[in-house]
């Protein structure tokens, strides 16, 4: 018994390590968003990002879909962001529907997010006016 009492403590904590890591990722979000912080969004971004905006969609490298966001968002003088749902879909994979406001009109948004070896990736970003 004594041994077991190790193991299940190790286990547990890892649990909550990979619990909180994803969480990480999905709460820093609707932030940086509502900031216009395309860093704060390229920190989680895999390789390879989807981005989309209206009808224009390309994959990037990190550093190009950075540079993308970052123009997006510079545009508009006031942003604000809302989460109208999140979930998760049965692989695994994290995703938040939002809706992103601006003083230019509102946009859809669309964040789709998948572990890879143990750590949480952004991998597809999309924005579809409203």
């Amino acid at each position: 018994m004594k041994v077991l009492k190790p193991i299940f403590l190790l286990i547990f904590s890892l649990i909550y390590i990979f619990k909180a890591n994803s969480q990480d990722v999905i709460s820093s979000i609707p932030a940086a968003l509502k900031t216009a912080n395309a860093s704060a969004l390229a920190k989680n971004f895999d390789k390879r990002v989807d981005i989309t905006i209206d009808e224009v969609s390309d994959n990037y490298s990190s550093q190009q879909a950075e540079m993308i966001l970052r123009n997006f968002l510079g545009r508009f003088t006031s942003r604000d962001f809302s989460i109208l749902h999140k979930g998760t879909s049965p692989d695994g994979a994290q995703y938040i529907i939002g809706s992103l406001s601006t003083n230019n009109g509102s946009y859809r948004s669309y964040v789709y997010i998948k572990k890879s070896n143990g750590v949480n990736y952004t991998q597809e970003i999309r924005f579809e006016k409203e």
